[in-house]
């Protein structure tokens, strides 16, 4: 199954060995992230939780 990225637009093809694969069989209308995109947000998620460092 091809997918597209919802945030950066990369296309890659999935297997049923992916993950992700049941959930966007099932909806088509599904929002899928590559890995590059889902680590991204990942680190950035962390690092506004961390408080901010006095000058």
């Amino acid at each position: 199954m091809e997918v597209k990225c919802a945030l950066c637009g990369r296309k890659e093809e999935i297997t049923k060995v992916h993950k992700d694969y049941r959930r966007l069989a099932k909806d088509k209308n599904a929002v899928y992230t590559c890995e590059i995109c889902r680590a991204r947000l990942r680190y950035q998620a962390l690092q506004t939780q961390k408080p901010e460092k006095p000058l």
